[in-house]
């Protein structure tokens, strides 16, 4: 009896892993120590040229999920989340990549890992946005 309590543990845990997503966030020098904000205050953008205003970079996040288990919001979500911890009002989003249907299924039916979902964003600092951060944080 324990050894298939055992063996359900850890196949709820490999599965648990699987559908997690990593991230790394690097910090950028010029972006400075700034207080976090909150998810709700992060706005999207999809290039610089979309920016309203002044800004400062406050960091770079890179997120990779396997992506026969996890969804490409739960990504984005995740990035967000990442960029109001380090004090971002808005993102700069690269779209989200991922291997194709086929070469998911075979890709994990072989264990090769090439069913991954790849994103990034530049996480950034308008300073005109510290109303709205106030407004929606609470800060």
């Amino acid at each position: 009896m324990s050894i298939r309590i055992a063996a359900t543990v850890g196949l709820a845990a490999t599965f648990l892993a699987a559908c997690g997503v990593k991230t790394k966030t690097t910090e950028l020098a010029g972006g400075g120590n700034r207080a976090a904000t909150c998810e709700a205050v992060i706005v999207g953008y999809d290039s610089r040229a979309d920016i309203p205003s002044d800004y400062y970079e406050v960091g770079f996040i890179e997120a990779e999920a396997n992506s026969v288990y996890t969804t490409d919001k739960r990504v984005n979500d995740l990035i967000r989340k990442r960029a109001a911890q380090i004090g971002a009002t808005a993102i700069i989003v690269n779209p989200v990549s991922e291997a194709k249907s086929g070469v998911k299924v075979l890709g994990e039916a072989l264990g090769t890992g090439s069913a991954s979902s790849k994103a990034s964003a530049l996480a950034i600092y308008l300073p005109a946005d510290a109303g709205r951060v106030t407004q929606l944080c609470g800060r």
